[in-house]
């Protein structure tokens, strides 16, 4: 296995990509535990699916909690085993995070899970459909941070196919009245519903017309060629957001900083792949770095 490696001034660097091995105490062992504590067929036992972590040897009672507390522990483990001394390194140090990542907040697309990083890579800001506008002050704070305080020199945008926010913009909204759940989902989906409305992609200009007559647009299936090319127009429209607005043109105005760039990618949450959407953006005069995923054919 890997260990951390220590640079020439003796700080830890974490940016050491992992070779995790499938033992027990590792995060993928903790994993397969958790995938496996799903097939009631594993422990003989008749269990509901989404039944997590169950024990058929124990007597204890089960806890909603069992699931992050093991988690927690295999965590603690593997940093000790595999890493040690990158906690106090970085607190000690502070972070110095790489990249920052625009997510959406699925439970199932978490960047610093798809890209199996180690704490101190990552700075993230992850909201329905990995959006970035400059009126929502929290997706801006952030930014503003990574690039200005954290010097963090590659923001990607990260989109996922079966996003339920894009789905959700291309589906017919509830019926009036809404309440203040649904309000505020629809409020948030609007510009991405705006995209979908306007967009001259084919497959999303097609889909428009077929239910053009139709009294309401049901949800897209997770392979509805329209849904997935609004989920990759949205990952663009928002490093485009990103590229226009006014602290990151400030930025790149500034010859002094180092160079930011911008990046759009799509993971696929069926088979894991990410996806390069080739999207890539910078300041002018600095050549943009190239991205090892494949670019997406279109």
């Amino acid at each position: 296995m890997d260990r951390s490696v220590r640079n020439r001034d003796g700080r830890v660097d974490f940016r050491v990509r992992r070779t995790r091995k499938f033992e027990t105490g590792s995060l993928q062992h903790h994993a397969a535990r958790q995938r496996s504590s799903l097939n009631p067929r594993v422990f003989g036992v008749s269990a509901p699916l989404g039944h997590i972590n169950k024990k058929a040897d124990s007597d204890c009672e089960e806890s909603p909690w069992d699931v992050l507390y093991d988690g927690h522990e295999s965590f603690i483990e593997e940093m000790d085993s595999e890493h040690p001394g990158l906690l106090e390194d970085l607190a000690v140090n502070g972070q110095h995070p790489p990249f920052a990542v625009i997510a959406c907040s699925d439970s199932r697309v978490a960047p610093e899970t798809v890209f199996d990083t180690l704490p101190g890579t990552i700075f993230s800001e992850r909201n329905i459909a990995n959006q970035y506008r400059e009126d929502d002050l929290n997706s801006h704070a952030v930014i503003s941070y990574a690039v200005e305080h954290l010097h963090s020199q590659h923001i990607v945008v990260e989109g996922h196919y079966g996003c339920g926010g894009v789905a959700a913009a291309i589906a017919s909204p509830p019926p009036p009245p809404l309440d203040s759940f649904d309000e505020s989902i629809q409020d948030w989906i609007e510009p991405i519903r705006e995209l979908y409305y306007s967009s001259d992609r084919e497959e999303i200009v097609e889909f428009r017309e077929e239910h053009s007559s139709s009294e309401t647009v049901p949800t897209p299936g997770l392979h509805e060629p329209a849904f997935r090319a609004l989920v990759e127009e949205n990952v663009k429209q928002t490093v485009l957001n990103l590229a226009e607005s006014q602290q990151i043109k400030e930025f790149w105005g500034n010859s002094t900083n180092k160079p930011v760039f911008i990046y759009g990618l799509v993971y696929d949450i069926e088979n894991g792949n990410v996806l390069n959407l080739d999207v890539s953006m910078g300041p002018p005069g600095h050549e943009i770095p190239d991205v090892p995923f494949a670019v997406l054919a279109t």
